[in-house]
């Protein structure tokens, strides 16, 4: 149950989440799923923590058991953690990889990380000069985020595109968009 407990705000509150997840003594662990569910949290808390994970043993732990059981959406969520420590580890083939067997999953059952995925796909793009797979990559992130009406991470991915427009030297549509950010009443200044 507090497992459970902490899924619901370790998005709002990953400091926290954190916190709790670092005191749990593993032992007391006692099923596969409670590992598992244990060790995608904690690899989620830290990423949410802005804490680049490059060891891949906590997102193995979890992709280990969701590969057979349990709810899909946290199977494509293990995945893309451990793309994440293959992006971090600066293996991008690997990443690439991971994220799309990701993407495959999320697609038809958690939108969010989808488009997660997708910024991701297109960091990893950028990292290997691939400015054109980048671009539709974060355009495709911006329709999943505008589709399901996640403002905040719609801003982001806005940014983002405006970013990789500009080094493309798309000037003019790179501008358009940060006007928009720029002079809604809606956004999250956050973001900026």
């Amino acid at each position: 149950n507090l497992l459970n407990d902490i899924e619901t705000y370790i998005c709002e509150s990953p400091d926290s989440a954190l916190v709790i997840l670092d005191s749990i003594d593993r032992s007391l662990l006692k099923t596969k799923q409670s590992v598992a569910h244990h060790a995608l949290l904690h690899v989620m808390a830290l990423d949410k923590n802005f804490i680049d994970v490059s060891d891949d043993s906590l997102s193995q732990a979890a992709l280990n058991y969701y590969n057979h059981h349990g709810d899909k959406k946290y199977k494509a969520r293990s995945l893309y953690y451990l793309g994440l420590s293959y992006y971090y580890s600066k293996e991008y083939d690997k990443a690439i990889l991971e994220f799309t067997k990701a993407e495959e999953i999320a697609q038809k059952c958690d939108s969010l990380y989808w488009g997660m995925i997708k910024v991701a796909q297109a960091d990893t793009y950028i990292k290997t000069f691939n400015e054109e797979e980048e671009y539709r990559c974060l355009n495709m992130a911006y329709d999943i985020y505008q589709s399901i009406g996640e403002e905040y991470y719609l801003e982001i991915a806005k940014l983002r595109l405006a970013r990789s427009l500009a080094n493309q030297k798309q000037f003019s549509k790179s501008d358009s968009l940060l006007n928009d950010l720029i002079y809604s009443d809606q956004v999250d200044h956050r973001v900026l």
